[in-house]
């Protein structure tokens, strides 16, 4: 069964984010939490034969995500703003286009960076705002509207501004569809 929400986004897989899955999924080990899992896109990505515990998980969970996740992981409905784990419980935390519509984005960082083991790894996808200047203004003119139409969906961001400003360190970084989209890595600095 297929949803509306990966209908949607099947072109856009196929401009990018399939291929960010690709790279990304499979390096992850141990004791693992996925945030805004949507519909279990990144569940066939995953090297189960090195995955202690996968917890996925979304704001609100839909059908489509128990399905998908099965005997494969635990699933669990919650806000990235306030995590109901102890500190240092997980090797690696993954989200894919989570930031966008999460409204602290700072409490978010921040509670992840608490989940995460030291030495941790988070890993992510984003659409972010493009690079150009013309693109910039448009973004910046349809946003107010698109953010009511798409569930508080912000087409502006800066995800890695908010990453450096959470004392995040970038280990790695791609950019796909003229720079709209971003995946890569970032560790917690110890500080």
């Amino acid at each position: 069964m297929i949803s509306f929400y990966d209908l949607f986004m099947f072109p856009l897989e196929s401009f990018g984010i399939r291929k960010a899955r690709k790279k990304l999924v499979p390096m992850i080990s141990g004791r693992v939490l996925e945030i805004g899992s949507g519909t279990g896109s990144n569940l066939p990505y995953y090297n189960m034969d090195h995955i202690d515990e996968l917890i996925v998980s979304d704001f609100t969970v839909k059908k489509h995500l128990r399905k998908r996740a099965s005997l494969k992981a635990k699933v669990l409905e919650l806000d990235v703003q306030n995590l109901p784990f102890p500190d240092h419980s997980f090797d690696y935390v993954l989200h894919t286009l989570v930031f966008c519509s999460v409204a602290e984005v700072d409490k978010g960082l921040q509670e992840i960076r608490r989940v995460l083991k030291p030495g941790g790894l988070l890993l992510f996808i984003e659409h972010v705002m493009p690079e150009g200047k013309n693109m910039k203004k448009v973004v910046n003119g349809v946003n107010p509207m698109w953010t009511k139409i798409s569930s508080g969906c912000n087409l502006n961001r800066s995800f890695t501004d908010a990453l450096i400003r959470n004392n995040y360190k970038i280990e790695g970084i791609d950019k796909f569809m003229k720079t709209v989209f971003i995946y890569g890595t970032a560790r917690p600095i110890i500080i």
